[in-house]
């Protein structure tokens, strides 16, 4: 007779997973927008919009450097409530009148906020789930993120076609700030507060055991990002914007659907099975993205690179927390998204040097060679790295 699976979706946990799917939206419905809003607004120049976009992840970058070791300081529970508050007031920040120089300054704000809420909300998450469910655990917490990529930037396009405007996108940007806020206060007194004098305290600003997953995830990372980068611009030299505009929504089902079954498969058997063939996934997925000739091939292409990228982003996280004490969980947390959003920020200013050179196509075929690069670096590496003595 064996026994039964203890369980995973406590209040505590459901909460967390909703302030993840609130705080995704936060992200991802300025994603799409800020260049056109800065341009629209401020009359900026193509580079100037493009910082006012990319600003915000300066900020989630150094938020992911430093919010590892402010866990291990101050504990959990104040890190995610502390910093979902001042998530809210950074996005009601946007409705503000400012200039193109105070704008820039909000979006690293905005990002220095996300970086600390998305940190401290995965930890908490696989924090409140016994250690045989992580994987899974895993999955399901990224799952709004992932509903975020492809539902949001939808939204936000919808409201600017509308005629309702970039105000409108950054009310209802704030709305599901709120909501995420509200669901971590739910979730908050499940989690642990400040560590015990006796515990010991982060000395570290990374965790080393968690870096070459997230080296290896980071490779992939920037084959995404450079489909995500230029897939406008490719699809129009293709005449292929219709399709275009469903790929990240096809990259997000595809995602909400394998995620949990890839966590389950990930806890039961082990990370090894799961993880090689998401690699080759990844590859795949932005190979036919570049081959594309028609709708049917280019949203395979979104359907392979959602399955395995997108997936694979949640069971490199799990393999970061498994080689973690109870204690590093937030470190290793924050230590393997520092690599994997510094490459996702990279991915588009090195692969786009390729562009002039090469055209669209190559250099999608070229990030497609990097998550095979990331295979070997997995067998090698990155599956050889030790778990704790203490589960």
């Amino acid at each position: 007779m064996t026994s039964p699976r203890p369980r995973l979706w406590t209040l505590p946990f459901a909460m967390s997973a909703l302030s993840m799917l609130g705080l995704g939206f936060t992200f991802f419905l300025l994603v799409p927008t800020m260049a056109g809003h800065a341009v629209a607004e401020f009359g900026a120049s193509e580079n100037l919009a493009g910082i006012a976009s990319s600003a915000f992840f300066f900020g989630a970058v150094f938020a992911r450097l430093v919010v590892g070791r402010i866990i291990g300081r101050t504990g959990l529970r104040t890190v995610m409530v502390g910093s979902m508050i001042a998530l809210v007031l950074s996005c009601a920040a946007y409705l503000l009148p400012v200039t193109l120089g105070t704008l820039i300054v909000i979006r690293v704000i905005h990002g220095v906020c996300f970086g600390f809420a998305a940190t401290a909300i995965a930890g908490a998450a696989i924090g409140l789930a016994p250690p045989s469910r992580r994987g899974e655990a895993s999955g399901w917490s990224m799952m709004g993120q992932t509903l975020a990529t492809g539902l949001a930037p939808f939204l936000a396009l919808s409201l600017i076609n509308s005629g309702a405007g970039q105000r409108a996108v950054f009310w209802v940007t704030i709305g599901f700030a709120l909501f995420a806020l509200a669901a971590a206060f739910v979730a908050a007194p499940g989690l642990p507060g400040r560590p015990s004098a006796e515990t010991p305290r982060a000395r570290s600003w990374v965790a080393p055991r968690a870096l070459p997953i997230g080296f290896v995830v980071g490779l992939c990372a920037i084959g995404f990002s450079t489909v995500l980068a230029y897939l406008n611009l490719f699809a129009a030299e293709r005449g292929l914007l219709g399709a275009a505009g469903l790929y990240f929504l096809v990259y997000a089902v595809v995602i909400a659907v394998s995620r949990p079954g890839a966590g389950i498969l990930q806890d039961r058997l082990n990370d090894d099975i799961v993880t090689i063939p998401l690699l080759v996934l990844v590859a795949v997925g932005v190979v036919l993205t570049g081959l594309a000739g028609g709708p049917v091939a280019l949203l395979v292409g979104a359907a392979a690179l959602g399955l395995g990228y997108g997936t694979l982003i949640s069971v490199g996280q799990a393999i970061a927390v498994s080689r973690m004490t109870p204690a590093q969980m937030g470190l290793g947390v924050s230590s393997y998204f520092l690599i994997v959003d510094a490459a996702t920020g990279l991915g588009p200013v090195l692969m786009g040097t390729l562009i002039e050179p090469l055209g669209f196509q190559n250099t999608f075929l070229a990030a497609g060679t990097l998550p095979l690069l990331a295979l070997v670096v997995y067998v090698l590496v990155a599956r050889r790295v030790p778990r704790p003595s203490v589960a």
